[in-house]
């Protein structure tokens, strides 16, 4: 470190941190695709990890992300991030559309439709 409180070698210490943020993203993404049991809480903490070293390491990163092989680790990041968003928009969509029918069936089953008004209005 200098005397800033900065890393001296951002890059260095960067590329590692990335690459295991890309890493767990990926992961998730295979366990999610693969239509496995996922562990959405390992991979929020380690997401949530790797995003809070990147977020420390940010301010010395911006004049070496620029080119080379830590912008490449960037984009890479960012690819993979979009996969996850999209992935877990799918599920979440999923989710809602089952426990939706799950409450029309419960709600179905509990009527006899002794008090149901549709008969009466004609939308049977």
């Amino acid at each position: 470190m200098t005397a800033g409180g900065r890393h001296s070698d951002s890059p260095a210490v960067a590329l590692p941190v990335l690459m295991r943020l890309r890493e767990t993203v990926a992961a998730e993404n295979r366990d999610i695709a693969a239509g496995i049991r996922v562990p959405y809480e390992s991979y929020s903490q380690r997401k949530n990890q790797g995003l809070l070293e990147l977020t420390r390491l940010l301010a010395s990163l911006k004049p070496a992300a620029s080119g080379g092989a830590l912008r490449q680790a960037l984009v890479s990041l960012v690819a993979e991030l979009e996969a996850n968003r999209r992935a877990l928009g799918l599920q979440l969509k999923a989710s809602v559309a089952v426990a939706d029918l799950i409450a029309r069936a419960i709600h179905d089953g509990q009527s006899d439709g002794t008090y149901d008004a549709r008969p009466w209005r004609g939308d049977v």
